[in-house]
């Protein structure tokens, strides 16, 4: 029986095939900070063939705390939407690049599962890729996955399919 792996859909190889040739083009990096994916960004790029000669690294941080004690992501904007928001897929872009000096950074936040006690019940995620200290893009992103596994991962995918799409349209 063949094993699958998290990268088996020729979309998403194709997406990762298209970032890690642009990156090797230029001679460019790439970082992730990740909250909803619990690491699926991670394991998607480290996974890439030749990942280390594009791929720097990642970060999983899942809680308030995290993402203020180590992206710098205050709790005045994170606490209001529960980490959830474009501002902080942007930072988590952003703060991701200058932590690892990289020239691209994705960031990723989202709900994958409703969370009662907040009053959250929509799921959805935001996802964000900042390249050369600029913004390239930043967009809800939503899921047909049923499970909160599923979704965590389709997230992922779809982020990186959007950032895929860019360097495909910037040429």
């Amino acid at each position: 029986m063949e094993k699958k792996t998290i990268a088996d859909n020729h979309d998403i190889k194709n997406a990762l095939d298209t970032i890690k040739e642009y990156c090797k083009k230029n001679n460019e990096t790439l970082s992730v900070a990740e909250s909803v994916s619990s690491g699926a960004l991670q394991l998607l790029f480290s996974s890439e063939e030749e990942a280390g000669l594009f791929y720097e690294g990642g970060m999983t941080v899942y809680s308030l705390d995290q993402k203020e004690s180590l992206l710098g992501i205050s709790k005045e904007i994170t606490q209001p939407c529960q980490g959830v928001s474009s501002e902080i897929a942007e930072n988590l872009a952003k703060n991701i690049c200058k932590l690892y000096k990289t020239n691209i950074g994705m960031g990723l936040t989202g709900f994958a599962s409703p969370f009662p006690e907040k009053n959250i019940y929509e799921l959805f995620a935001y996802g964000a890729a900042y390249r050369n200290g600029k913004l390239i893009f930043c967009e809800k992103i939503e899921s047909k996955k049923e499970t909160p596994e599923e979704k965590r991962e389709d997230y992922a995918k779809i982020v990186i399919k959007k950032f895929a799409a860019f360097l495909k349209e910037k040429g």
